[in-house]
């Protein structure tokens, strides 16, 4: 079991690195663009394509490591003071809402990329990339987030049973 969980933090880990790359690549085809666009009145069209790309796939990409930091959004008025087991019960019974909004984004996001590719459908903007291509983000970063969701509900319920869990809090192994 610890071997799973190691796998999956070590891949939502990895996400950083590939999202703060995409980031900074982001960063410098927007410097790109506007520099030719204001400075030498040369528009570059593709920029729209990639930075919408890029800003699709650091959202998606990094929700399964915001899930394995804790720094996902919830309300913390009450919750910060429960115990840890208690803690662990809200999180395993709010789990479920999670499961669900992983399930849409694998099935209608997977749905959306068959379609998109036995359509053929390219994007008319820039780069004209087939829009499947878009699209995959979906389902991935829904399997990354479903996948760290399975390695926190296994934790909750070794809280749960024990009193102490397999992952501390920042996400690394016990």
């Amino acid at each position: 079991m610890k071997k799973f969980v190691e796998i999956i933090n070590s891949i939502n880990r990895s996400m950083l690195w590939i999202v703060g790359v995409l980031i900074l690549i982001m960063s410098l085809f927007i410097f790109y663009s506007v520099v030719m666009r204001y400075f030498f009145h040369k528009p570059v069209i593709w920029v729209f394509d990639l930075t919408s790309l890029f800003t699709g796939l650091s959202v998606f990409l990094a929700g399964g490591y915001a899930l394995l930091m804790r720094e996902h959004v919830r309300v913390d008025i009450f919750y910060q003071g429960f115990s840890k087991r208690t803690k662990s019960y809200i999180d395993a019974l709010t789990s479920i809402f999670l499961f669900l909004m992983v399930i849409v984004f694998v099935w209608k996001g997977m749905e959306q990329v068959i379609h998109y590719y036995t359509e053929k459908s390219i994007s008319t903007t820039g780069l004209n990339i087939y829009i499947w291509i878009k699209w995959i983000m979906m389902p991935i970063g829904g399997f990354l987030l479903g996948l760290q969701g399975i390695v926190n509900l296994i934790n909750d319920i070794y809280i749960i049973m024990t009193g102490k869990g397999i992952i501390k809090e920042e996400g690394d192994l016990v």
